[in-house]
């Protein structure tokens, strides 16, 4: 006897594996964000999306996913083995049996640990992203943190529960206990682990359609966005109705795998452990294509009339406030006979008040900042120099009555 989609299974595990560590490599290498303040009160975005390679530095978010893939990995070799022990074919004596037995006992027993301790870190992951891009909103940070209490202790718990599943564990994959039933006895140190499986992926369904759903309102009131930018924001973590989708399936497959025969429950075995590749996939990926934002600008690029367009706007700008200083004088009066007693003239301006009708302000020219002092102190900085103390320190700043500067030591 051999599991139906035996093949496929393994070939998709190892398939979806592979696809979820490019996808957290990009992630990291190229698109990581960091613990920033934003620049506007009410836009997170607008300084969160930064190069890895810049920062070198990664967010609680980024580190449990990391420890998310980790773990699929170990669920990836677990399902190899599962497969593996599911095959009956080269039974050929007791000997044998008992160590597919054994085998097939203990790779669902590990795979259950997997299962519980994978979804927990994405889910754990994603509410760690919420949490920070939400610090702007106190009753959704709330809420985040509620669901982070709610995620890791019931986790706990169905980890817990699935270790003790028999007392002592170890019993979970004896062969002896396993052969109970067939003479007529049943286990009383092991409790039917249906129990917890049916507990797990029903909290894990519940859990995905909280999770994938709450940053869409959030995302949709953000009043500093445009609302193109809001609306695909809103789409790309609506990705996540696939794993929505995927726990759902799994679920009607362990109903269905539930009510089966035994034979039936070893073909049916391999449906299980494809729709929960499917549902901790999609849940990795989904949660990572927001940090491939930059990545993608990059590669893809904008649209030529817009860089034209953003082009013009910067050379139609001065980035200094002569241009703003030139027209209030203007204004006021000034600019309109020169030095030489003719209009229009150069040199300076007389301002048209009457408290300083004879005081020259001369046409400014806008400046450009030079970066020449930062890269001068950046060379230092290279050369081994270090920052050099005034001669003399500033002088103390006392504070003031209101009615003048106060004199000390002569000094006002």
């Amino acid at each position: 006897m051999a599991a139906v989609h035996a093949r496929l299974a393994v070939v998709l595990a190892f398939t979806l594996t592979s696809l979820s560590t490019v996808v957290v490599a990009l992630r990291y290498v190229n698109c990581n964000h960091v613990h920033a303040k934003p620049r506007r009160r009410g836009s997170p975005f607008s300084s969160f999306y930064c190069r890895y390679g810049l920062l070198r530095k990664l967010s609680p978010s980024d580190w449990v996913m990391l420890f998310a893939l980790l773990s699929t990995w170990g669920t990836t070799v677990t399902n190899y083995y599962q497969i593996h022990f599911m095959d009956y074919s080269k039974v050929n004596s007791e000997q044998s049996y008992m160590v597919v037995v054994v085998g097939n006992l203990l790779s669902f027993w590990v795979y259950r640990l997997f299962y519980i301790l994978n979804l927990c870190l994405i889910k754990i992951s994603i509410l760690l992203f919420y949490k920070y891009i939400t610090s702007v909103r106190k009753s959704f940070h709330l809420l985040v943190k509620i669901l982070l209490i709610v995620v890791i202790s019931c986790s706990i718990g169905m980890f817990i529960a699935s270790i003790l599943v028999c007392n002592p564990p170890s019993d979970a994959w004896s062969y002896d206990v396993f052969m109970m039933p067939f003479y007529g006895r049943w286990p009383t140190q092991c409790y039917n682990p249906l129990y917890i499986w049916f507990s797990t992926a029903s909290f894990h369904l519940l859990t995905d359609l909280v999770v994938w759903f709450l940053p869409i309102p959030f995302f949709l009131n953000l009043q500093s966005m445009p609302l193109k930018r809001r609306l695909g924001l809103a789409g790309i973590f609506s990705i996540g109705i696939v794993a929505i989708a995927a726990s759902a399936v799994r679920l009607w497959v362990l109903k269905q795998w539930a009510l089966d025969g035994f034979e039936k429950q070893g073909e049916r075995a391999a449906d299980l452990l494809i729709w929960g590749q499917v549902e901790q996939h999609a849940g990795i990926i989904a949660a990572s294509i927001p940090f491939l934002r930059p990545l993608v600008k990059k590669v893809v690029g904008l649209p030529k009339h817009v860089v034209v367009a953003r082009r013009k706007g910067r050379e139609g700008q001065s980035p200094s406030p002569a241009a703003k200083l030139m027209a209030q004088n203007h204004a006021a009066g000034g600019g309109g006979f020169g030095f030489g007693g003719h209009e229009g003239g150069g040199g300076a301006a007389f301002v048209g008040t009457p408290e300083r009708d004879s005081t020259p302000v001369p046409h400014r020219t806008p400046i450009i900042p030079s970066p020449s002092a930062t890269y001068a102190s950046e060379a230092r900085e290279r050369e081994g120099e270090t920052f050099k103390m005034p001669v003399t320190p500033l002088s103390p700043v006392f504070p003031v009555d209101g009615k003048g500067p106060e004199v000390r030591d002569g000094e006002v």
